[in-house]
């Protein structure tokens, strides 16, 4: 038996992925688990030991010509119609999912209904399901059991770290001054959506009082010019910097893993980073702006879920087991980015003042 789950995402809705990728492969034991994702989303799953193929969709670079885009398509799908799959499972949105299952040629597709093209869905899928609105662990974690008459169970995600990264992060830290066992605080303060950023002028004395607790300050971000100037800003800003290593732009996404692996804390915005830390257990305090916590909220592993409905609220400042999100409380969160004053930057976000966060700090410390 062969079962196909496709899900073309970015890194963090994959991460989350995970434990419906897991319950496919307990029901099934003996099948064989292909996983389609998208190229650079990857590095997450990519050691789970029960999946028995990764099946890499590679965006080609802006302004191919149609031709080799045509040829890179046609080639992804006759790959994937070679193969003869029983069952594939569908749970992202979006026409290139539609169209995956429907080339496959599975004798049995089930899949997520979205949007307006309910119609076009059904035709494909020979069950099209339509999950309650809830964290995406769960939507997912939905999409497995009703696709296969299956019980809840409390799901956790799991993330899998190989020694190679383990390793490039002892490294990484050596030489940036941090010793075996010497306690840090990973900042993550920045995303490709600018409009989950916390203003870059705010993390100063948020560093300053991780370095009175007696934490090192790890400070990550991407390899965008943008995601590096925002650090910049940030270590413009600040009057002390013993202490504080900037590694923006500087790390592999999977050598990101190890160093948030070997951390005490993660402290940051929505991003996938966030999802990697509390995937590994750390604790996480982090900032929600105009984005949903019911659906993204760092997930804990140790907090049982006895059905669907999401661990979070809709908006406002929460714990969850060993997490802290901190948000406005407002009537027009979470607007996603719509709400027309938010084109620059989101005023949730701009009146969300350190000394509004640094009693909070103060607070989750103690009870942890």
């Amino acid at each position: 038996m062969r079962i196909l789950a496709i899900k073309f995402k970015q890194i963090g809705d994959v991460l989350l992925w995970e434990p419906a990728l897991r319950r496919i492969k307990e029901v099934f034991p003996e099948a064989e688990l292909h996983v389609a994702t998208h190229e650079c989303s990857a590095p997450v799953i990519k050691n789970a030991p029960y999946i028995d193929k990764l099946i890499l969709y590679a965006r080609l670079p802006d302004g191919s010509s149609t031709l080799k885009k045509f040829l890179h398509e046609f080639s992804f799908y006759r790959g994937l119609r070679k193969v003869s799959y029983d069952l594939v499972l569908c749970f992202s949105e979006g026409d290139r999912t539609l169209l995956t299952s429907l080339l496959t040629g599975g004798k049995y597709r089930a899949g997520l209904v979205f949007g307006k093209k309910e119609k076009w869905q059904k035709k494909v899928y020979h069950r099209a399901i339509l999950p309650p609105p809830t964290h995406t662990v769960l939507r997912d974690f939905f999409i497995v059991c009703k696709a296969l008459d299956l019980d809840f169970i409390s799901p956790q995600v799991r993330l899998y770290v190989d020694e190679e990264s383990i390793n490039k992060a002892d490294r990484i830290l050596k030489e940036a001054g941090i010793g075996e066992n010497e306690p840090f605080v990973c900042i993550h303060p920045v995303a490709k959506w600018f409009l989950k950023c916390w203003p870059a002028e705010y993390y100063p004395p948020i560093i300053e009082w991780f370095l009175k607790k007696g934490l090192k300050v790890v400070i990550t971000a991407g390899r965008e010019k943008r995601e590096i100037e925002f650090v910049e800003k940030i270590f413009t800003l600040m009057k002390k910097r013993r202490g504080v290593i900037n590694f923006a732009g500087k790390l592999e996404l999977e050598e990101l893993i190890g160093i948030i692996s070997k951390s005490n804390l993660f402290f940051g915005i929505d991003t996938a980073p966030m999802h990697i830390a509390a995937a590994l257990d750390k604790p996480v305090i982090v900032i929600f702006g105009p984005t949903g916590k019911r659906e993204w909220g760092p997930w804990d592993n140790e907090v049982k879920i006895s059905g669907f409905e999401s661990p979070y609220t809709l908006r406002g400042t929460q714990r969850h087991g060993k997490h802290l999100v901190i948000q406005k409380d407002w009537s027009c969160i979470p607007c996603g980015g719509k709400n027309p004053s938010c084109k620059d930057a989101p005023s949730c976000l701009k009146k969300l003042t350190p000394q509004e966060i640094l009693p909070l700090l103060e607070k989750f410390f103690i009870k942890n």
